[in-house]
């Protein structure tokens, strides 16, 4: 992540009391919202990077690039920069949460891609989905070892 310029850093990363919306996912990561300003702040890494809302133009999330179902956050500013602010990024459910209010705290901002919202609720179900169909084909595979655990001690000592 990179250095940024003081007019780009705006809220106390400590100061709770201003706090809109959090995000956490991975190890120690957080996406947080307070009213002037969004946070992307790594503890692992000691990282904080911090963007007036004011300065953001546009918020673009887009698949990782190792590992597609974790998200990145890019944050384009005004002055025509782009920085990576999130990488691997997993929480949509949260994320989702925190897009309404930034909607309303700054208008201003445009989402890419422009349904984001609705590519995040398909992420959300299809994710559900597949968990459901890997439940679903342990709990059948567990099923047939046990029908044929059965059927093979049948076979070995006959009927009675």
């Amino acid at each position: 992540m990179a250095d940024l310029p003081d007019e780009y850093t705006t809220a106390d990363p400590e100061d709770s009391a201003d706090l809109l919306a959090l995000v956490r996912y991975g190890l120690g990561k957080e996406i947080r919202l307070y009213p002037t300003a969004l946070a992307f702040i790594e503890n692992e890494e000691a990282e904080n990077n911090q963007f007036a809302l004011a300065n953001i133009r546009r918020l673009i999330v887009q698949p990782g690039q190792r590992i597609p179902s974790k998200l990145e956050v890019v944050v384009e500013l005004d002055d025509g920069n782009a920085v990576i602010a999130a990488e691997g990024m997993t929480n949509v459910r949260d994320f989702r949460d925190l897009l309404p209010l930034l909607q309303e705290r700054a208008p201003h901002i445009t989402l890419d891609p422009p349904d984001l919202d609705e590519q995040l609720l398909q992420a959300v179900t299809n994710r559900r989905q597949s968990n459901l169909g890997c439940y679903a084909f342990v709990l059948a595979s567990f099923l047939l070892i046990a029908l044929i655990c059965v059927v093979g001690t049948l076979l070995r000592h006959g009927p009675r």
